[in-house]
C-alpha cells in the first residue's frame, strides 16, 4: 500500500509540473458551434459495412481493450466490423453515421479520420461525420490504455487500416443511397440489464431508427441500448464484437436488414448473466435483443427534416493518471487551457440531432443515466459525499426539454465515465490510481477512469449553451 501511495504522489508531481510547464503553450479554448437544417422532399439512405481485422492478428502483438492492461490477443471469436450509414433529405447535403466495433476512439483520432475525408465532404455535401464505438470490451485497443504500460497499446498500422476502411465505406454508403421513409420506435427491455452501482437506474429502451427503401431492398436500422458489451469478462483474451455481433446476426438472418449499433447511457450497466458460460451468455443476450428489435411495433414516420448541431467544449482534466498517459503518448488528446486543478482541459464535442420528435445527443464517454433523465439522483442520505442532489447539474433531458432523448455514448471521443458530482469520491492517498469504497461499502471504480468531478458540469453547461443558441436562431 505504501508503494502505491508513493507511486500516486509521483504521478501527481510529474503531471502537475508538466502541466504548469506547458501551460503557456496550450491554446486558449474558443467556443464553436455549427448548426444545420437539412430538409427536402424525402429521405435518402445508403449503407456500407465490412470486417475490420488486421491480417497479422495471429502473428503480431495486439491488446484486448476494456478490462486489464497487457492482455495480449490470443485469437478471434467473431470479427470486428465497421458499419456506415449516409442520411440526407433528398438534397445535396447529408450526414454520415459510423458504428465501429471498438472500445473507443479519442477525439484526436476522430479528427485525424475526419481530416482524411475532406475531399469526400466537399464532393458529397457531407455536413458531418459522427463516429460511434460499440464499446466492446473484447476488441483491439484503439485508445492506448490497454497495452504493456508505459507503451501505448495502439497499433499504428491498424489505425491506418481503420482510417482507410472508413474512408472507403463512406464513399460506398454515399453511392448506394436510395429513396425511402425513416421511422423511429422502441421497445423496453429491462430484463437483460443489471446496474452495478447505486441508484441502480437505467434507460431500458432498445431504440431503433429504421430506414425503409422505396424499392423494397434491404432496410437499414440504427439500434441503441444501454448495456456495456463486456459479457465475455476480464479473463477473455479473444477478439469479439460481443453481444452487438449477435444482434446483427439475428436480424440479418430474419429480414436481411443492415444494422448499426451504439451504446446509450452505459455508466456501470452490464448485461445480466442469463447463463454461466460467458460466450453462451453473449450469444443469448445478442439473439434476445435482436428478437426484441424485430418486435418493435410503435414506429413513427419522421418528416424529411433534420436538425444537426455540433458543439465543441472544454472538459476540465483533473485526473493526473490520464494526463500522465497523454504526456507519455500512451494516448493522444487535444488539450486546451482550463481552470481545472492541472490547468488543462480536453477539447470535447457533443452533437444534437433531431428529426420530428426523435432526438439524439452524442456524448464523448460513458455517462450515468441519472445525469440524463430526471428524478434519479441519490439524495444526501444516500450519496457517497453526503451532498444533496441539488449540487448536480440539470439533467440533459431537462435541458433539451425532451424526456425521451436518446444518448449515443462513446461517440466522437473516449473520455471515460461522467459521474454525478454528489456521488463522486476518490481514494484520498491514491486518487485516480486506486479505487475506494464509500461509507456504505459501495465501490467507486468509475471515478478512477474519469476526467474528474467537473466533467458532468462541463457537459451540461455546453449542452445548455447549445440549446439556447438553437432557440435564439429559431431552429427549435
Amino acid at each position: 500500500m505504501k508503494l502505491l501511495d508513493t507511486a500516486s504522489k509521483t504521478i501527481n508531481i510529474i503531471s502537475e509540473k508538466q502541466a504548469l510547464k506547458t501551460a503557456g503553450k496550450m491554446p486558449e479554448f474558443i467556443s464553436e458551434q455549427n448548426d444545420y437544417i437539412l430538409e427536402g422532399t424525402g429521405f435518402q439512405c445508403g449503407f456500407a459495412g465490412t470486417q475490420i481485422m488486421p491480417d497479422d492478428i495471429d502473428t503480431s502483438s495486439y491488446w484486448v481493450a476494456g478490462f486489464k492492461t497487457g492482455n495480449k490477443v490470443g485469437g478471434v471469436i467473431d470479427p470486428l466490423t465497421v458499419n456506415v450509414m449516409w442520411l440526407d433529405c433528398g438534397k445535396n447535403e447529408g450526414i454520415v453515421f459510423i458504428s465501429a466495433d471498438l472500445i473507443g476512439l479519442t477525439g484526436y483520432d476522430v479528427s485525424q479520420i475526419r481530416g482524411q475525408l475532406g475531399d469526400f465532404r466537399v464532393g458529397t455535401g457531407c455536413k458531418e461525420i459522427i463516429i460511434s464505438c460499440t464499446h466492446t470490451h473484447a476488441g483491439i485497443d484503439t485508445v492506448g490504455y490497454w497495452g504493456r504500460l508505459p507503451s501505448t497499446g495502439k497499433n499504428k498500422e491498424f489505425m491506418l487500416q481503420l482510417t482507410a476502411t472508413i474512408k472507403l465505406l463512406c464513399y460506398y454508403a454515399y453511392n448506394s443511397r436510395k429513396k425511402g421513409r425513416l421511422y423511429s420506435g422502441f421497445i423496453n427491455v429491462p430484463e437483460l440489464v443489471v446496474d452495478g452501482r447505486e441508484p441502480c437506474f437505467f434507460d431500458d429502451r432498445l431504440t431503433r431508427l429504421r430506414f425503409v427503401p422505396d424499392d423494397g431492398g434491404n432496410e437499414t436500422w440504427y439500434l441503441n441500448y444501454c448495456a456495456h458489451p463486456n459479457t465475455l469478462g476480464k479473463n477473455n483474451n479473444l477478439v469479439s464484437a460481443d453481444y452487438p455481433c449477435y444482434i446483427r446476426k439475428r436480424i440479418k438472418e430474419s429480414i436481411n436488414a443492415d444494422i448499426l449499433f451504439s451504446v446509450g447511457a452505459t455508466a456501470s450497466i452490464s448485461i445480466k448473466n442469463i447463463v454461466s458460460d460467458p460466450l453462451e451468455n453473449t450469444i443469448k443476450a445478442g439473439v434476445l435483443l435482436g428478437e426484441k428489435a424485430l418486435e418493435i411495433n410503435n414506429d413513427k414516420e419522421l418528416e424529411p427534416k433534420l436538425l444537426f448541431s455540433q458543439k465543441f467544449y472544454s472538459a476540465p482534466v483533473d485526473n493526473t493518471v490520464l494526463y500522465l498517459m497523454k504526456l507519455f503518448n500512451v494516448v493522444n488528446a487535444k488539450v486546451v487551457k482550463s481552470k481545472s486543478s492541472l490547468g488543462v482541459g480536453l477539447l470535447c464535442e457533443i452533437d444534437y440531432i433531431r428529426a420530428g420528435d426523435f432526438s439524439v445527443l452524442t456524448v464523448p464517454g460513458e455517462i450515468f443515466p441519472e445525469l440524463v433523465y430526471p428524478g434519479h439522483f441519490l439524495n444526501e442520505e444516500n450519496s457517497s459525499t453526503g451532498d444533496p442532489s441539488s449540487v448536480n447539474p440539470k439533467t440533459l433531458s431537462e435541458i433539451a426539454g425532451d424526456k425521451n432523448i436518446v444518448i449515443f455514448g462513446v461517440t466522437n471521443d473516449m473520455t471515460g465515465y461522467i459521474v454525478p458530482p454528489n456521488d463522486f469520491i476518490l481514494n484520498i492517498s491514491q486518487p485516480y490510481l486506486s479505487t475506494v469504497r464509500d461509507r456504505f461499502g459501495h465501490n467507486h471504480y468509475n471515478e478512477t477512469n474519469s476526467l474528474g468531478p467537473n466533467a458532468a458540469y462541463a457537459l451540461a453547461k455546453a449542452f445548455r449553451q447549445q440549446i439556447e443558441k438553437l432557440k435564439n436562431k429559431n431552429l427549435i
